[in-house]
């Protein structure tokens, strides 16, 4: 088969922006967004998120994307997957990174899943299974995510009502996707200017691990890893280039979610993370994450401090250690270093918001993703807490909520607010609520409420 020229598939959605209330891809995905980005299995790591949104971008302008913000969500699993949903939006599992172990590769996947999006494959789907049964695939799949995820209720209910025995019928369909998504994805590659070879590094890793299928969800609706493999090695040989090595932010935006997943390991996260962490500074950045999500605290400020890399991941690193640990100076001391050489540095921003009194209220805008505007809500919860001012920090509270799939919970917080609030915030909040029933009532036209 000749790689797919984008230009000449069907174009089965319609020529708008894809987060539009009138595009049902996106009403669809952005709801399923924000219900598996609740679940517990959610990686709160700023510095993690800016990294692969900066690696994203190096790739989505060589695509004909219409939208080219894609959201992201990091998810701690078990599971070793990734994949994309209507809306832009990308879902990464720890786990992958497991197999991952150098940039190429991580450009390899996503490549590979941001043609899913370009070549329009679950629109293709929906048309293929007449609405209806795409739908209750879509569900499906956010079943299984939601599953790795940790959040057995919200499966559950997904799985009820029969949607298990639409997956079957799909499988065939699926692998044809997948080879396709392989194919244009080294053509993305090779447009950012990275090594098509990625791609081949990705499914050597895939290939490996697929003995231990159990563990591979996405083996049930993808080609095995032997067959993409061979597809790579029999098409169009790949120009020799010199070794590159990966970058610092690769090796943290890794042993950053390795140390989330060596923290399902519990007594056994050290294990896990020598196994998997080949220098000292990233197992001992590792060590630290794991045992502070493990509430160790003060192992984590003892394995930091072996830490001899300063960067943004493990300064980010340093300053919540110090926040929880109540060593309010020390936190202090590095973040204001880091805003003063990126004043604007949301990451470092929010951060300064947990403790400072004088930090002013942020504001979302339309070029942020997600996680940014998580930080922006918590940010201004602190603040209007410091400053007594309930209401304000109540509907910032109902962002958030809202943010993580927690529709109901949040229109009644929103409502709470508006009736507290007698100043000028309360014009901002009934719009607000406003924008959100517009939203509720697109779902429901799509039945998703």
């Amino acid at each position: 088969m000749a790689n797919a020229n984008v230009n000449e598939l069907p174009d089965l959605a319609k020529a708008e922006a894809e987060r539009s209330l009138s595009n049902p891809s996106y009403i669809l995905g952005q709801y399923w967004f924000r219900k598996i980005s609740g679940s517990p299995g959610l990686i709160e790591f700023p510095p993690a998120y800016n990294y692969l949104r900066d690696a994203v971008a190096k790739i989505v302008p060589h695509t004909g994307l219409y939208d080219k913000e894609i959201d992201l969500a990091l998810l701690n699993s078990a599971q070793t997957n990734a994949f994309v949903i209507p809306g832009n939006h990308l879902f990464l599992y720890s786990n992958i990174l497991r197999i991952i172990d150098n940039e190429n590769a991580l450009m390899g996947l996503l490549g590979h899943e941001i043609a899913h999006l370009e070549l329009r494959h679950y629109q293709r789907t929906l048309e293929n299974q007449r609405n209806e049964q795409g739908k209750s695939l879509l569900l499906l799949l956010a079943g299984v995510a939601a599953a790795s995820a940790g959040d057995g209720e919200t499966t559950s209910a997904l799985w009820l009502g029969g949607m298990a025995n639409q997956m079957e019928n799909m499988l065939s369909y699926s692998r044809a996707h997948e080879r396709e998504a392989d194919r244009r994805g080294r053509e993305l590659l090779a447009a950012s200017g990275f090594p098509s070879t990625g791609m081949n590094t990705l499914l050597e890793g895939l290939f490996r691990e697929s003995s231990n299928a159990d563990r591979m969800e996405f083996l049930s609706t993808h080609p095995l890893p032997q067959t993409r493999l061979s597809d790579t090695l029999t098409g169009d040989a790949q120009p020799s280039i010199l070794y590159q090595p990966s970058s610092e932010d690769f090796r943290y935006f890794r042993a950053t979610l390795l140390a989330y997943r060596a923290a399902m390991e519990g007594v056994y996260y050290q294990d896990y993370l020598r196994r998997n962490l080949t220098t000292q500074d990233e197992y001992h950045y590792g060590a630290a994450l794991a045992e502070l999500l493990m509430h160790y605290n003060d192992s984590a400020l003892q394995s930091v401090a072996k830490v001899s890399s300063n960067n943004e991941f493990t300064d980010y690193l340093k300053a919540i250690i110090y926040l929880t640990l109540k060593q309010t100076e020390n936190a202090k001391v590095l973040i204001d270093q880091r805003l003063a050489l990126a004043p604007n540095d949301l990451t470092f921003t929010y951060l300064s918001g947990q403790f400072s009194e004088n930090s002013a209220y942020l504001h979302t805008n339309s070029e942020q993703l997600s996680y940014e505007r998580r930080m922006v809500y918590r940010h201004n919860i602190a603040i209007a807490r410091e400053r007594n001012n309930q209401p304000y920090a109540l509907y910032n509270h109902a962002l958030l909520e809202f943010a993580l799939g927690k529709d109901k919970p949040a229109l009644n917080l929103i409502n709470r607010a508006i009736r507290q609030s007698e100043t000028s915030d309360k014009n901002e909040m009934e719009n607000r609520k406003a924008q959100l029933e517009l939203l509720e009532e697109a779902q429901r036209r799509e039945g998703l409420n």
